[in-house]
């Protein structure tokens, strides 16, 4: 074979690894913008945050990392939850009543720390306002909403000295009509003896729930 001929066969080989290598790269970035964003992704001026869970409501809650729950079935638990409302660029624009979003529903997750399933998710039915509040030198304030959410439904308690992560999801739209997303988390404690399941003292009631047992949404209040 020539000189020339094994400089061509040499070049063809060198364009088709280049070909492939350009399809590669082209695949992953693909697959790279089809992963999930932030909770600041999307075309609303706002995004959601949680701020934590606590047993009791009113304008400075007492966050905690976990939640004592009852382990008879047919209990629920409930906790209050404190949703954030945040303006992406505070600096710049200060938010208006099309910033206010409105929480419709949460799906619950119950994951046992000891493996095994508990049932769900549970998906329930809400109406919670959280207000954009005011900027003031770029601070925002007025801004959160808290209100009760079921962390775990009844029928869906496990035994006793066990623990179980509760993930929550909540979703809603702003003034605009565009969705708005985020997630939050909290660990049960199945505990045997109470005379009470946890609840959440000092908010109203909102709507029904749908989905898994069902359930009872709740409302809130907005500080």
């Amino acid at each position: 074979m020539s000189e020339a001929l094994v400089a061509r066969a040499a070049r063809r080989r060198w364009l088709a690894r280049a070909r492939h290598s350009v399809t590669a790269l082209v695949i992953a970035t693909l697959l790279g913008a089809c992963e999930g964003g932030s909770g600041q992704s999307g075309s609303a001026f706002v995004f959601l945050t949680v701020d934590g869970f606590s047993l009791g409501g009113g304008a400075t809650p007492a966050f905690v990392s976990s939640v004592p729950s009852s382990t008879a079935q047919g209990t629920t638990t409930i906790a209050c939850v404190t949703l954030r409302n945040n303006l992406k660029n505070p600096t710049v624009t200060a938010g208006t009543a099309l910033d206010n979003v409105t929480v419709r529903s949460y799906t619950v997750t119950i994951t046992p720390l000891t493996g095994g399933s508990l049932g769900g998710p549970f998906t329930f039915g809400t109406a919670v306002l959280v207000p954009a509040g005011s900027v003031a030198t770029g601070v925002v304030s007025n801004n959160t909403a808290t209100f009760a959410v079921v962390l775990v439904p009844s029928g869906s308690k496990g035994s006793a000295g066990t623990a179980a992560t509760v993930e929550i999801t909540f979703r809603g739209r702003d003034g605009r009509g565009q969705a708005v997303e985020t997630d939050g988390a909290v660990t049960v404690l199945f505990t045997s003896g109470l005379q009470s399941d946890s609840s959440c003292s000092g908010t109203t009631g909102g709507t029904g729930g749908t989905g898994g047992t069902g359930g009872t949404g709740t409302g809130g209040t907005t500080t």
